[in-house]
C-alpha cells in the first residue's frame, strides 16, 4: 500500500510539475507576444513620427521659398514695365539686341520661379476677388461686366497660396 501511495503521489507530483511547466511555458509565450506587439506599436508610432516630422520640415521649406517668392516676384513686373517703355534709336540694331538680351534675362529668371513652383495667376476672363485685386472699374463696349479689361501688375501663387494678387483693371459693361 505504501509502494502505491508512493506511486501515486510520485504521478501527481510529476503531473503538477508538468501543468506547473505547461503554464509557465504558456505565461512566457504570452509575454512575449505582448512585447513584440508593444514594440510593433512603438514602431510604427516612431513610423508615423518621421513622416510627419518630414513633412512639417517640407511644409516649412515651403514658407520659406513663398516668402522669397513675394519678394522677388516685383523684379519680373519692373522686367515688364521696362519693356513697355523701351527706348527708341536711330540705332535700331544695337537696341533691338539690348531689349532681346534683357528678355532672355526674365524669361530666365521666370523659368526658374516657375520650376521652383510659382504660378502666374491668369488675367483673362472674368473678374475673380480671390485671385485679383480690381485697381480701377470703368465702362466698356467691348468687354461684359465683371471681366477684366487688363492686367495692370501680374499675380503670383504658389501651391495653393496665393502670394500676390493680380492687379487689374476690371469693366462695368456697356454704359446704360
Amino acid at each position: 500500500d505504501r509502494l502505491s501511495a508512493r506511486v501515486d503521489f510520485s504521478i501527481f507530483l510529476l503531473y503538477n510539475m508538468d501543468c506547473m511547466r505547461k503554464h509557465k511555458k504558456d505565461h512566457h509565450l504570452q509575454t512575449i507576444q505582448e512585447l513584440k506587439e508593444g514594440w510593433q506599436r512603438t514602431q510604427a508610432d516612431f513610423d508615423n513620427y518621421q513622416k510627419r516630422s518630414e513633412a512639417e520640415k517640407l511644409e516649412y521649406l515651403g514658407f520659406g521659398k513663398a516668402e522669397f517668392m513675394i519678394k522677388i516676384t516685383p523684379v519680373l513686373d519692373n522686367f515688364r514695365r521696362a519693356f513697355e517703355h523701351k527706348p527708341t534709336s536711330t540705332y535700331e540694331v544695337e537696341v533691338g539686341r539690348y531689349i532681346s538680351g534683357i528678355k532672355q534675362i526674365e524669361k530666365q529668371l521666370e523659368d526658374i520661379l516657375l520650376a521652383e513652383g510659382l504660378e502666374r495667376i491668369d488675367t483673362s476672363g472674368e473678374f475673380n476677388p480671390a485671385f485679383h485685386e480690381a485697381i480701377s472699374c470703368e465702362v466698356n463696349k467691348k468687354v461684359p461686366a465683371d471681366h477684366i479689361i487688363a492686367e495692370l501688375e501680374s499675380g503670383w501663387m504658389f501651391g495653393n497660396k496665393v502670394l500676390k494678387p493680380a492687379k487689374v483693371r476690371g469693366s462695368k459693361g456697356k454704359k446704360s
